[in-house]
């Protein structure tokens, strides 16, 4: 599976949620996958949600890291 489907799943899993944070390595593959680049925050919109960096080895996950 790539980036995009990872992050698909985890939006349907928490439909609620309104934050997904992607481990640092799969951060930068996600916003190419998207073609979208991280606003100043450092966060894009995908599919109604705030899409961050959780940092270096952390999972996909709708909770903060």
């Amino acid at each position: 599976m790539d980036v995009r489907q990872l992050v698909d799943i985890a939006c349907e899993e928490d439909p609620r949620a309104p934050c997904l944070w992607l481990p640092s390595d799969l951060f930068p593959e996600f916003c190419d996958a998207i073609r979208q680049r991280p606003n100043v925050v450092g966060a894009v919109i995908y599919r109604n949600k705030t899409i961050r960096d959780g940092g270096p080895y952390s999972d996909i996950t709708t909770r903060r890291p």
